[in-house]
């Protein structure tokens, strides 16, 4: 494994579809710029097509060439539209490459709901993404080679799936172990999915990612972690390279979890999970909770 893999590393990507989901600012918004960057088609998934738009002009300037890119609106704690967004995709598209699992909540001072009582992070980070998934699984398995990264965080070591209070209502709230605890069933669901891919004999692979700790301006405003990214953190650029990684190489290991080297930054190599994203009984239960929740069957 070169241990300095970079962006140059990519690959023309012409023809590739991708999708990321939170594409138009941070990580999102440098993984998005090196794929165009590669001639990829970018399908930017965001809350608001106006900021989407903004980041494609964004891209275009620095890249100084037109990019093959378009806007999509999805809010990731609606299930309706996650299912909007899923139609409006399969009108203008028969195949899917790589579908980037990055849009994220971090670390919310207060405990928030969404509009069907499921704690923020969760409804964020794990089952809008898992429902997005399991509406784009059919075009995934049809397209040769497609991939799924999904991002997780060194924080799923703190995280724990509480079946018996998912949504923070009997233990007092903890911002940290919350947001935790969606990192965690992002690599519980990284896995299962690769395990659902075996199971069905495609070509499809499950990949996960993780950034260290980078310098994007909404990391630097959290508390004491604001302050380590201020003045330690990994530029973004080199934060979005795991991804990148996940997304391109050839050479990516399916179910594998890629992140910095030492954890906090360097290149991205190979990462460590947690033992508790190999406990088979909780990611079949998380799996069928998430179904449960977003009320579809994958």
């Amino acid at each position: 494994m070169n241990k300095r893999w970079n962006a140059d590393q990519i690959t023309n990507q012409k023809g590739k579809v991708i999708i990321i989901t939170g594409g138009n600012r941070g990580l999102g918004y440098e993984i998005c710029l090196q794929l165009a960057k590669k001639n990829a088609t970018i399908i930017i998934a965001c809350r608001t097509e106006l900021k989407g738009k903004q980041a494609i002009q964004k891209i275009e300037q620095e890249l100084d060439k037109k990019i093959d890119a378009r806007v999509i609106p999805i809010d990731l704690v609606n299930l309706n539209s996650v299912k909007e967004f899923a139609i409006n995709f399969k009108k203008e598209y028969s195949r899917l490459h790589v579908l980037i699992n990055n849009a994220a909540v971090v670390s919310l001072k207060e405990k928030t709901i969404n509009s069907t009582g499921l704690e923020m992070h969760m409804a964020t980070n794990h089952y809008g993404h898992f429902a997005l998934t399991n509406l784009l699984y059919p075009i995934l398995k049809k397209t040769p080679n497609a991939r799924v990264v999904t991002m997780s965080s060194g924080s799923h070591k703190f995280g724990n799936i509480n079946f018996d209070d998912l949504n923070w209502e009997k233990r007092p709230y903890n911002r940290s172990k919350s947001y935790g605890d969606s990192k965690l069933a992002n690599l519980i669901f990284a896995r299962s999915l690769q395990q659902k891919f075996d199971k069905d004999e495609v070509s499809t692979i499950s990949v996960a990612a993780h950034p260290g700790l980078s310098a994007t301006k909404r990391q630097q405003t959290i508390g004491f972690g604001g302050w380590l990214s201020k003045n330690l953190a990994q530029p973004v650029w080199k934060g979005a390279l795991p991804a990148l990684k996940a997304a391109t190489d050839p050479n990516v290991k399916p179910a594998a979890y890629y992140g910095p080297k030492y954890g906090l930054s360097g290149y991205p190599v190979i990462s460590k999970m947690d033992k508790k994203v190999f406990d088979d009984e909780v990611a079949e239960k998380l799996w069928e909770v998430s179904e449960q929740i977003i009320g579809t069957k994958f």
